[in-house]
């Protein structure tokens, strides 16, 4: 019963299959039952073969073609098992080169990113150092610009200095020349006035004797009014000698004034030589 059904499905799945498949069974039977000696052989003459003929169960026929049709499935079944573990694999194949594009594109955009994250490092590394060596000379330049002013500064207040060194010198120099020329003034003006009180001394015990000289060497001019008189200015330097005179106050005769003048000249003269 159980051949029985496995034919009638295999009949039903693939009756042309199982049509060619009865037939060529049937005719591998006939060709074992009707077998022949195709061998040739030597025949004796009068000597003949009876042809031998067997009946076949058919049970055993549907039998045989029941494996037969059980291999054939189990055959095409291990053809489409075949097939489909193929098409898994090609699949499975398939899947993994979808996958390895995954991630090899995965991997390059990761090494992408590595580069731009890289390069963006460099960057602010260049700019980074970039920053650090403008404020290293704007640091330096300050310092330097600090550096002169301070030098500059310090010549400045030298030079200050030195000028008001100079000044307070020349001051106290100044003061000191001062000093000594009031000193030699007042010296001068203290000798001078010594000289002059020796003078005015020495000429006040000669005026009586310079009157009368002067009244000695004085000839009046004839026809000149009485009750005339002027001044006389005499100016003698250290020694006594006459070195001036000059009329300051005028008689208003000049030949009254010229003789007086004569005679203080001459009168004078005479009494420093005697």
């Amino acid at each position: 019963g159980a051949v029985v059904r496995i034919m009638w499905q295999a009949v039903r799945e693939n009756p042309r299959a199982v049509t060619y498949a009865v037939l060529m069974h049937v005719g591998l039977l006939i060709l074992l039952v009707f077998s022949l000696d195709w061998t040739p052989k030597s025949v004796k003459p009068g000597t003949t073969r009876p042809i031998q003929a067997e009946l076949v169960d058919m049970s055993k026929v549907r039998e045989i073609e029941a494996q037969k049709q059980a291999e054939q499935q189990r055959i095409e079944a291990e053809k489409r098992k075949q097939a489909q573990e193929q098409q898994r694999k090609v699949e499975a194949e398939k899947q993994r080169k979808v996958e390895q594009e995954k991630k090899r594109k995965a991997e390059a955009e990761k090494q992408r990113k590595a580069e731009v994250e890289r390069k963006r490092k460099a960057e602010q590394e260049v700019k980074r150092k970039a920053e650090v060596e403008r404020k290293q000379k704007a640091e330096q330049a300050a310092k330097q610009k600090a550096a002169a002013e301070r030098k500059k500064k310090a010549e400045q207040a030298a030079k200050q200095k030195a000028a008001a060194e100079r000044k307070k010198k020349a001051a106290v120099a100044a003061e000191a020349a001062r000093q000594r020329e009031a000193e030699q003034a007042l010296q001068a003006q203290l000798a001078e006035e010594a000289a002059q009180a020796r003078a005015q001394s020495a000429l006040s015990e000669f005026i009586p004797y310079i009157q009368e000289k002067v009244q000695n060497n004085w000839l009046r001019p004839t026809g000149s009014p009485p009750g005339l008189s002027c001044v006389i200015q005499v100016t003698l330097i250290p020694g006594g000698e006459v070195v001036g005179t000059r009329v300051v106050r005028s008689s208003g005769n000049q030949l009254f004034d010229a003789s007086v003048e004569r005679a203080v000249q001459k009168g004078i003269a005479v009494t420093l030589a005697g």
